[in-house]
Parts: structure tokens; C-alpha cells; sequence
């Protein structure tokens, strides 16, 4: 039964005592207030939940005050109430559903209660006035596209619970200039961080196991990366279009470097690859104007499939690779194109 009461519609559990608010037949405008019960036929309902799409679309909504007994808000519930500015959280929060935010342009911080479990794909996705968001300790995931596109974003305080960053969580942050990931962060997904240009710093955990394709494509500003050890594998186009990394430094686990991992690199002068990798992919260094020197601490030349590189590359980086090994490298398919090799000293 749906019941208005004070301009607010509820659907009412009466077996359960609970009320969830529900799309409203006129837009709402203002500030609103979700008060933590409501009474109605002389019985109290506690408000537990806004349901999806509840407030979506509501172009004047200024303002929103969650009860606090409100437990989840539903998916896209506020999505595109672009000039929605504040929204006041209740402890009680659980669950923020998928797109529950997405395109609330006017919406500057998020601070979120500590028992936030759950927070959906792209619920603040596009919120381009978003400038300080606090993630609660107990949320193990970032979602995929949770952040993407809020250009004026400049700092996160990331929860100690996480284990993942989803793909494109903070694609298109382009004022994000720090991030620290807590211990226990086991993966970052494809094209996490894209196009962060502001982003100069970030602390990546040990605890690291994988990061996919393309994490810190763009990242234009990052000026230094370290590989965590326990990633064995560079993926492909993981720090491309970096064009200020001066500094990799990649562990002697690593076996792997992928397909244009360092494409666009065109500020990194050298760098090092250890001796176990067996495999470096397309494209690997090409564009990378001011290499000038590759060393190869592998004894055997890693494979190859094709062109690692560009003329100019070839033309212009120095390979030095380990003693007795410069005939190796000779006759090596792709790397017989360098035209300078010289042994380590």
C-alpha cells in the first residue's frame, strides 16, 4: 500500500512495520527531509529504504537529509538531480545501489557512514563538482566506473577493508593528484586510473597481485612507478600515454611486459628489464622519444612478435644487454633492429 504523508509517498510493510519511499508523482524541489519513521493509520513505520529511481530526475532537488534509519538507497535513486549539492547520510547505511548518484553535477563531497557495505557500479559516476570523497573502512570493493568521470575530484580517502579497484573506477579524474591504496589490495582492474592527468603520486600496496590492462593509461602527470612484487606480468597499455614517467622500476619476478605498456612514455630515458622475462609485446616502447638507453638483464632475448618499437627507438636507445650476449641479440628477431647494442659493464 502506497501511502503520501507529508508529500512524500511510502510504500508500507506492514508485517515488517517499514516504509520505503517511492517515485513521486511531482518532482520534488528544495531540500527534503526523509525523517526516520513515519505514522500512519496510528501505527509508526520505520523508513528503511529509498526506492530505485525515487528521486531521479529531479532537476530542483537542492538538498537531502536521509533518516536515520534508512538502510539502502536504490539503484539510479537520484541519478541526474543536477543540482542536488548536499546529501546527509544516516548511520544506518548499508547499500548505495548502482548509478544511485550518477550525474548529480552540483554534488561537491561524500561522506559516507562507517557501515556502508556495498557501494554500486557508477554511483557517482559523472558527478563533475565532486571534489572530496571518504570511503568507509568496511567496503571491500570499488566498484567498476564508481568515480568515473568526476573531473574535479582531487582527493579520496580510500577504506582499509578494500581488496579491489573495479575497472574504470577513477577514469577521467583529471584533478586527482594523489591516491593511496591500503594494505590488502589484492587487484586494480582495466583502465582504473585512465586519463588521471593530474595524478603525480601513487602508493601502490604490496599485497598487489594483478593490474589489468591499461590501469594508469593517460596518467600523463605520473612521474615515477614501482612494480609491486607480487605482480609477475606488465599488462598491456598499463602506463601508455605517461608522458612525464621518468622513473619504472620493475622487480626480478616480473616475466612478462605486454602490448604498448609503455607506449607514449616520451619523458623516460631508461629502463631496466629483468632477467626472467621471457615475453615483451607490440609496441612496447614505441613513441618513447627520449629513451636512450634498454637494459636487458635476460641472457636469452625475450620473444617478441612483433615490432617493440619504432625507427626513431631503434635508431636512438642503446640496448645493453648481459656479457657475451650482444650476438644473441643480433640475431634476434626485433631486437636485430637497435642499431646500437653493447654489453653491461
Amino acid at each position: 500500500m502506497i501511502t503520501k504523508i507529508d508529500s512524500i509517498p511510502y510504500l508500507l510493510n506492514d508485517a515488517e512495520n517499514t516504509a520505503t519511499v517511492t517515485k513521486n508523482d511531482v518532482p520534488y524541489e528544495g531540500r527534503v527531509v526523509i525523517p526516520a519513521t513515519v505514522v500512519a493509520g496510528g501505527r509508526e513505520y520505520r523508513v528503511t529504504e529509498i526506492l530505485d529511481e525515487a528521486f531521479a530526475g529531479c532537476a530542483g532537488l537542492l538538498a537531502v537529509e536521509l533518516g536515520a534509519e534508512i538502510e539502502s538507497i536504490g539503484i539510479s535513486a537520484f541519478e541526474g538531480c543536477t543540482s542536488l549539492a548536499k546529501v546527509t547520510f544516516g548511520d544506518a547505511l548499508h547499500i548505495v545501489g548502482m548509478n544511485a548518484f550518477k550525474g548529480c553535477t552540483s554534488l561537491a563531497e561524500v561522506l559516507l557512514p562507517a557501515r556502508v557495505l556495498v557501494i554500486g557500479r557508477a554511483a557517482f559516476a559523472g558527478c563533475t563538482s565532486l571534489r572530496n570523497a571518504f570511503l568507509p573502512d568496511m567496503l571491500i570493493n570499488i566498484e567498476p566506473s564508481l568515480f568515473d568521470g568526476c573531473t574535479a575530484l582531487e582527493r579520496v580517502s580510500v577504506g582499509g577493508s578494500v581488496e579491489s579497484v573495479g575497472e574504470y573506477a577513477f577514469c577521467g579524474c583529471s584533478s586527482l593528484r594523489a591516491i593511496s591504496l591500503p594494505a590488502g589490495v589484492l587487484s586494480i582492474e582495466g583502465w582504473a586510473f585512465r586519463d588521471c592527468k593530474a595524478l603525480e603520486i601513487i602508493d601502490l600496496p604490496t599485497s598487489l597481485v594483478s593490474v589489468k590492462k591499461g590501469a594508469f593509461w593517460g596518467c600523463s602527470s605520473l612521474l615515477s612507478f614501482t612494480l609491486p612484487s607480487g605482480v609477475n606480468m606488465l599488462d598491456q597499455g598499463v602506463l601508455a600515454g605517461c608522458s612525464s614517467l621518468r622513473s619504472v622500476a620493475l622487480h626480478s619476478g616480473v616475466l612478462s611486459i605486454g602490448y604498448g605498456a609503455f607506449y607514449n612514455c616520451s619523458s623516460l630515458a631508461s629502463i631496466t628489464i629483468p632477467a626472467a622475462v621471457v615475453n615483451v609485446g607490440d609496441q612496447a616502447f614505441r613513441s618513447c622519444s627520449s629513451l636512450n638507453e634498454l637494459h636487458l638483464n635476460c641472457e636469452a632475448a625475450p620473444m617478441c612478435s612483433g615490432d617493440i618499437a619504432d625507427a626513431a627507438v631503434y635508431a636512438a636507445a642503446t640496448l645493453v644487454v648481459p656479457r657475451g650476449a650482444v650476438a644473441e641479440y643480433g640475431f634476434a628477431r626485433v631486437w636485430e633492429k637497435f642499431e646500437n647494442v653493447i654489453e653491461a659493464e
